[in-house]
């Protein structure tokens, strides 16, 4: 299971696909395409395959949901940069389904460079923040929170600082300079097109399905009432 953090942030205008050459922009996604590397070194006497899932969400997410739910607990929710940015995403429920139809029925990669046996998990959707947290806020009752660009430096600055906090509690920080390299993308999305015409594949909770139960999981959080036409489409 790898990462989309491997192949890189989406072209302009359209999805990422397997077979665009890898463009990682972060430490984090070039470990994980190390990790691709080193399955394809032993590809002659291992057979594997590769799933590189976007943005996963569900019961048990630590990093995700509770990002999004202390942006609109507090009202406002940063992004990176200016103008939209767009991700994909797969319920975990969904990435678990097509990690076993990967293992059953897939490619497995070569040893020489190739797409082959790599399978991409997205919705295929270009999601924006402000939307994705206009979600929760809706299933929480709370008001959607104000989008506020912020410019890279400043962005970096809040990284450095959340850097060195997380080294005096000793503990890892979810922000990062890292992380910001990725959030400073316009977009990170990708579809299931080879995965469904491979495996079979095709995702069973599409946003916002599945979000309320993982909201149920997220600590301190009680998903509000569902409206009636909520219940009936559910």
């Amino acid at each position: 299971c790898s990462s989309l953090a491997a192949a890189g942030p989406s072209p302009p205008g359209r999805p990422r696909r397997e077979d665009d050459p890898p463009a990682p922009v972060s430490a984090y996604g070039r470990s994980k395409l190390a990790g691709e590397e080193a399955l394809r070194a032993v590809a002659a006497a291992v057979p594997g395959t590769v799933v590189r899932p976007p943005i996963v969400y569900g019961p048990g997410d630590a990093d995700f949901l509770p990002a999004l739910l202390a942006a609109v607990r507090g009202g406002v929710l940063p992004v990176c940069g200016f103008g939209p940015r767009r991700c994909s995403l797969i319920h975990v429920d969904d990435l678990c389904r097509v990690l076993i139809a990967a293992a059953d029925r897939g490619s497995t990669v070569t040893p020489r460079p190739s797409s082959r046996g790599i399978y991409h998990a997205g919705d295929g959707a270009g999601h924006r923040w402000q939307d994705l947290a206009a979600a929760v806020a809706r299933l929480t009752g709370h008001r959607p929170p104000t989008t506020v660009p912020l410019p890279r430096p400043v962005a970096y600055a809040a990284a450095w600082g959340a850097e060195a906090a997380a080294r005096v509690r000793g503990r890892p920080s979810a922000l990062c300079r890292d992380k910001v390299r990725e959030l400073a993308r316009p977009a990170w999305t990708c579809g299931h097109e080879r995965a469904a015409r491979e495996l079979g594949f095709t995702p069973g909770a599409l946003w916002p399905a599945g979000l309320a139960d993982a909201l149920r999981t997220t600590p301190g959080t009680t998903p509000a009432p569902a409206s009636a036409p909520e219940r009936n489409q559910r």
